[in-house]
């Protein structure tokens, strides 16, 4: 792995296969369950409470100590990034560096800033949203992490998802649940940024932080992460009906044929059933649609 400091973005081995790059794409989230240390975690928890003192690497050009003073006991404590401690352990997290590297590219840019959810439970489950500023679409530019630096199980609340609703505009109602990114301390949430979540419901007494923030994409996307010799770009599972197709997009979009993609509809690939007997047509077609990710036609595809 190698960390450029003044560039502020880092470069390693992809760790993801196609397959895997491909589910990324169809669900929205990958979970990594207490793959930070246990002395960073309550390290992490203390500079958050102001228990420890601040060692920034660094003081960024246009602010001062007391800018990063203020900003560490505030809603977005950016400044835990400047801590060395807090750089090699979690974000440049080994797993972490491989994940972002497949799906971002080479260069990935670093988070620049953070966000805090504290939350003193037990507490009410938050509403289903998407955060602000999402966009819906095929490229994928920005990749958002959670970071809970304590023990997380379902009863302390942890975010909650709805996989697969990052591709388009998803209503639930709020008695109804979604997949917990519940967890040991050290656990991380890799999520598409547009993916449908809140905070769930908590009925353990205690604090839980989390922490959020982006990595970037700095570099044109293409096919650099583990290829699999035997993966099937046409048989490929993409997902149901009126998924696959953006799905599909996306993962050509990551392979760098974004602008190549055409499907021709109906029952044509993208989409498949284990029932066929045969590959689905349209695979590789030169003339036919786009998804409408604005959702500006009725029938969801664009010229």
């Amino acid at each position: 792995m190698i960390h450029d400091r003044a560039g502020h973005t880092f470069d390693g081995e992809p760790a993801l296969t196609d397959s895997q790059v491909l589910e990324f794409c169809r669900e929205g989230h990958l979970l990594l369950r207490g793959v930070v240390p246990d002395e960073i975690n309550r390290r992490t928890c203390d500079y958050l409470e102001g228990k420890i003192p601040a060692n920034p690497s660094y003081i960024p050009h246009g602010l001062t100590e007391a800018d990063l003073e203020r900003m560490r006991f505030s809603i977005a404590p950016s400044s835990i990034f400047l801590e060395d401690w807090f750089m090699e352990h979690v974000l440049l997290n080994p797993q972490v560096v491989g994940i972002m590297r497949s799906l971002l590219g080479r260069n990935v840019g670093l988070p620049v800033l953070a966000s805090l959810h504290r939350v003193e439970c037990p507490m009410p489950a938050q509403h289903w949203h998407n955060d602000a500023d999402h966009v819906f679409g095929p490229e994928l530019n920005f990749v958002e992490v959670f970071y809970f630096p304590q023990d997380t199980p379902v009863e302390l609340g942890p975010t909650e998802l709805v996989p697969g609703s990052h591709i388009m505009p998803t209503k639930r109602p709020d008695d109804e649940g979604g997949v917990f990114t519940d967890g040991p301390a050290g656990t991380i949430g890799i999520h598409h940024h547009s993916i449908l979540h809140r905070r769930g419901v908590s009925t353990a007494k205690g604090t839980r932080h989390m922490l959020k923030y982006n990595y970037w994409r700095t570099t044109p996307p293409q096919r650099d992460w583990i290829t699999e010799p035997d993966f099937d770009f046409q048989r490929a599972y993409y997902g149901g009906h009126n998924q696959a197709r953006y799905v599909a997009h996306m993962f050509y979009w990551l392979c760098g044929k974004g602008g190549e993609y055409r499907i021709i509809g109906g029952q044509a690939w993208p989409w498949s059933h284990p029932n066929q007997i045969g590959p689905s047509y349209g695979f590789a077609s030169e003339r036919g649609y786009r998804p409408d990710w604005r959702k500006q036609n009725q029938d969801g595809y664009a010229s």
